[in-house]
This record gives C-alpha cells, sequence and structure tokens, in this order.
C-alpha cells in the first residue's frame, strides 16, 4: 500500500517557553531550543516539511462561553494544523482536537521552600516531643501526690512537689518515712529523676549546634489540610488544565484543594520565576520533568518536593480533527521516543540549569561552633534561677517562722 505524502509546509502553534520551545535567529537561520523545539526540528526533518511558528500564551483551557484559547483553540479553529507545548490528554480537549501518541508523561507534584531552622530561643524544648513533655509533667504531679501521702512525714503539698522537683536536678530528699516497699517507690522515682535528665542533656546540645527545620506539608493530604486552615495557599499554573484535574480527581481532600484553589484564582504564569513565587506559606503544584527543566536535577537548592503525587499524565502533540498523516507521525514520534533522544533533550537542558544553579549559590562555611547567641537562652535561664534562688532567700528570712510551706 502506497503511503500517503506528509504535507510540505505545516502552522505549528507554540507557547514560546525557554526550556520548551524557543526560536533564536541565528545568521538568518532560524534554530529551534528547548524540548518541545527540537522535537519539531527533528519532525521536521525526518518528515521533510516546513513550518510556520504561530506564538500564543498558553496550552488551552475552555472559556465560559464554549470556546477554546492557546494552542487548543488555534487547532480547534484550524489556523494551525498542530500545537506543542506538552499539552496534557483530557477528554475536553478530545472533543474538539487530536492528539499524537504520547512522547512524555507529567507526574504531578508540588514544591514548597525549603524550610528554614526553627528558632533557638525555642531549643530547650527541641530533645522531647510535646507527648513526652506533658507525659513528664504528668508523672512529677502523680509523684507529689503519692510522695506527700506515702513517703513524707508531715509535708505541704507544695513541700512534697518542691523535693520532687529539686530531685530532678540532683537534690537530696529528707525527712522520708523508710520502709522496704517505700524504699521501692524511691528507687523507681530516683531512676526517672536520673534517666530523663541525661536523656535531654546529651540532646540539648546538638539541637543547639544543628536545630531542627520548620514544619511543612510533605505530601499532598497534608497540604489541603494546611490550605484548608488558612496556613498555605497553593499555585497552579494559570496555562494548564490543573485545576481542573484536582477538582475531577474524586479524592475528596484533593477535590478540596482544587475547589478552595479556584475559589482564590491562585494561578501563575509560565513566565514567572518559580523561586519568586515560593515563600514560607506558598507552594506550587508543577510537573516533575518541568522542575528539572527549571530548577536542574534533583537535590534542588532551596526546594522541597512532595512525598506523593496526584496523579500522572500524558501528554502529546495537538492535531486539529482529521488531519491527513497522524498515522505516518506517530511513526517517527515512537521512534524518537523509543530512541531516548526527548529523555536525553530534558536531561541536557536539566544538567544546564543545574550547573548554572550551582554557580549561583554563594558558598557559606557551616557554624559548627556554638556563639553566644546560641547560648543567650541558656544564660536568660541561668539568670532566672538565680532571681528565684534569691527571693527563695530572702523568703526564708522574711516570713516568720511560725508559718512553713514545706511541713504542717
Amino acid at each position: 500500500m502506497k503511503r500517503r505524502v506528509f504535507p510540505n509546509k505545516l502552522k505549528v502553534a507554540v507557547v514560546k517557553l525557554k526550556t520548551v520551545f524557543s526560536v533564536e535567529n541565528v545568521e538568518n537561520k532560524i534554530v529551534l531550543g528547548g524540548t518541545d523545539g527540537k522535537l519539531l526540528d527533528v519532525l521536521s526533518k525526518k518528515l521533510n516539511f516546513k513550518f510556520e511558528i504561530l506564538p500564543t500564551h498558553a496550552g488551552g483551557s475552555r472559556n465560559k462561553n464554549g470556546t477554546w484559547d492557546g494552542v487548543v483553540g488555534l487547532v480547534q479553529s484550524g489556523r494551525a494544523d498542530m500545537g506543542m507545548v506538552v499539552l496534557v490528554f483530557s477528554e475536553e480537549r478530545f472533543e474538539v482536537i487530536d492528539f499524537s501518541n504520547s512522547y512524555c508523561s507529567l507526574e504531578k507534584i508540588f514544591v514548597a521552600k525549603d524550610p528554614g531552622q526553627m528558632p533557638k530561643i525555642t531549643a530547650f524544648t527541641y530533645p522531647f516531643t510535646q507527648y513526652v513533655w506533658v507525659l513528664y509533667v504528668l508523672m512529677i504531679l502523680a509523684a507529689t501526690v503519692a510522695f506527700q501521702r506515702l513517703m513524707f512525714r508531715n509535708a505541704t503539698l507544695l513541700g512534697s512537689f518542691l523535693s520532687v522537683l529539686g530531685s530532678i536536678v540532683t537534690q537530696g530528699m529528707d525527712n522520708l518515712k523508710h520502709t522496704p516497699w517505700r524504699r521501692v517507690l524511691l528507687g523507681l522515682w530516683l531512676t526517672i529523676a536520673t534517666i530523663m535528665p541525661f536523656l535531654y542533656n546529651t540532646t540539648f546540645l546538638s539541637f543547639l549546634t544543628m536545630p531542627e527545620k520548620m514544619p511543612i506539608p510533605e505530601n499532598f493530604k497534608e497540604l489541603s489540610e494546611a490550605v484548608l486552615d488558612g496556613k498555605y495557599k497553593c499555585l497552579v499554573f494559570k496555562e494548564t488544565i490543573d485545576g481542573d484535574l484536582l477538582l475531577g480527581s474524586g479524592i475528596d481532600y484533593l477535590v478540596k484543594l482544587g475547589e478552595t484553589i479556584k475559589r482564590n484564582h491562585w494561578k501563575y504564569s509560565y513566565e514567572e520565576k518559580l523561586e519568586h513565587l515560593l515563600d514560607d506559606t506558598t507552594s506550587v503544584i508543577i510537573p516533575r520533568k518541568a522542575l528539572e527543566l527549571l530548577l536542574g536535577s534533583p537535590p534542588y537548592l532551596n526546594v522541597k518536593t512532595s512525598e506523593d503525587s496526584f496523579g500522572i499524565w500524558h501528554s502529546g502533540i495537538a492535531l486539529k480533527k482529521g488531519f491527513c498523516c497522524r498515522k505516518r507521525l506517530n511513526e517517527v514520534l515512537n521512534a524518537i521516543n523509543n530512541g531516548g533522544f526527548y529523555k536525553k533533550w530534558i536531561d541536557d537542558i536539566a544538567f544546564t540549569e543545574t550547573i548554572r544553579k550551582r554557580l549561583e549559590l554563594k558558598h557559606e562555611e557551616p557554624q559548627l561552633q556554638l556563639t553566644l547567641e546560641d547560648l543567650k537562652l541558656a544564660f536568660r535561664i541561668l539568670c532566672f534561677g538565680y532571681v528565684l534562688s534569691f527571693l527563695a532567700f530572702l523568703g526564708e528570712i522574711l516570713i516568720p517562722k511560725s508559718i512553713d510551706v514545706f511541713y504542717f
């Protein structure tokens, strides 16, 4: 069977982005750059056709009146024969245009600014978690009541509390009732009062020298909860249908996230730099491959990616309905993809961006020594303790002997 001749000239709708599709005039010759630019260049040479570039602002989304804008709109109206901007397949788009075979898969993740260090002023709370601190306080209160009723002779509740608290900081206990089973109870408490401060002291300095990172959402469920609580906002490309994909996911927390994004119009443009969009309370949904094109290969500088994704979608070349040579185009496209050329173009650009980002990074010597700023809180607590000790000393002198806060 005779193969149908491919058209001599095609009109191609594109979105000009440096890493995806760029056009440069070098010595009166058009040079295409970016991943899709290189793809079009190879297709044109292999299929022997010339092309006319029709630039537009977006991939394409449906307007309220039912029309389409961007690349999809140009292809649908027939003003363009094909469109290239890594367009995601969707049922709505298949209603108005055709697609080639997939040449790229897009894993949708979100990125957030790399969290900064937690303030050292609260470093004294870091060695134990919140639940451990609560349990520790309850143990001290329980020991206070038990010792006041069982161990001490005529001790007040305040006196028992001060004695128990003093045992934690290696102060001795006196006026105890000594019986074998009471000695077991005392030994059990002194074991706790010895081990807990030891564990605390051994980890406290490590938290001063290597402070913890501020907590940020690590997966889409945590992101959705943070957004609903008003602690975070999440942006999507306004040139994509990521918001619609969230709404159509069928997963409750993703749908709520999509509704919040749509209600607040949280969108950004391809032209904006990703680094300028991210702050301590902002995240961005982006394909993993796009992240590599913008920031280079992982690990990324100053950016943290989510642990999961909300889906993987395939993309292809947009074709007008009834395009004559779709089968022939797919044959060449499959050969390019199976040969690993498209992946190589992505890796080349990601490598270039990685080198550029590393060169822009200013080297700073790590601060491994403790400074006066690090120990400021410790000195404040020490001074506070001295003040309390002095007040206690004055109390012992000034309070009449008839008033005893320790014993009845």
